[in-house]
């Protein structure tokens, strides 16, 4: 019996928490497999002036959807700006959320690294010199630079530039940073079939990534909360049965729209 009846939408920061049952909410939340932070945006309506105020720029601020029997976080992030402007009747409220937590991106480092380094040993230092939280740090070759290595510029563009030499993907996701293959991600068993959401037939791929050709499915389902960046799941249709590799997409719900777009690498 599906489980995909009756949306489901909460959001909570600091010590409010508001959900669709009673008020109007959307929003959209992207998310891919870089260093970039994204922004998503939520919008309530209709919020009391003293709920509208205690909302405070720099807080923690989550999204879990689905539905009633199948819900689970799809945004973790900090509340970047608030704005309220009239729409017809309402008042919308509009939070914009940054993915991550905060660092400057544009933090620059002038440093030598003498001699033979590998790669891990570089990255270790350039993400605590950024103030970054590794929650997985996993090369598929871990490259040695025989005759040293130096930075003179951004970390955020270095550590990216190490991370593709190594053949990894770096990137931000729920205010946790992971490098590692790009092959590799969370295998939460999902199958994504017509029979728990696919909508219509996923649109094969070919991409030129750094001379590598990227193969892979576009593919569009109804709100799926295991579907996130580096998400693996099982890909079942008409056109292919394939396990798949999420590399980005995004949550939308607007209006009577309530789905998740995925590109998702073979």
């Amino acid at each position: 019996m599906s489980k995909l009846f009756k949306r489901y939408v909460e959001v909570v920061t600091s010590n409010l928490k508001f959900n669709n049952t009673d008020l109007d909410i959307e929003f959209e939340v992207p998310f891919d497999d870089d260093l970039e932070p994204n922004i998503s945006e939520i919008t309530i309506y209709n919020l009391s002036e003293s709920t509208r105020n205690k909302l405070k720029r720099g807080e923690t601020i989550s999204i879990n959807a689905g539905y009633i029997e199948d819900k689970g976080l799809i945004l973790n992030g900090r509340i970047n700006s608030i704005s309220t402007t009239p729409l017809g009747a309402d008042r919308a409220t509009v939070i914009k959320v940054l993915d991550t937590y905060p660092f400057n991106v544009k933090k620059t480092l002038q440093r030598s690294y003498k001699g033979k380094i590998k790669a891990d040993a570089i990255l270790k230092d350039l993400t605590k010199a950024l103030g970054l939280k590794v929650a997985v740090l996993k090369l598929p070759t871990n490259k040695v630079y025989e005759k040293g290595f130096s930075i003179n510029g951004e970390i955020f563009k270095k550590i990216q530039d190490v991370a593709n030499d190594c053949g990894a993907s770096a990137y931000i996701s729920r205010q946790q940073t992971y490098i590692r293959p790009i092959t590799e991600g969370d295998n939460h068993r999902f199958v994504l079939s017509p029979d728990t959401g696919l909508i219509g037939s996923p649109e094969y791929f070919e991409n030129e990534r750094k001379g590598v050709i990227v193969k892979g499915y576009k593919a569009k389902s109804l709100l799926q909360h295991r579907m996130n960046t580096a998400s693996i799941i099982e890909l079942q249709s008409i056109v292919t049965k394939s396990k798949v590799r999420v590399k980005k997409g995004k949550h939308i719900c607007k209006g009577n729209s309530f789905y998740t777009e995925v590109e998702a690498v073979l």
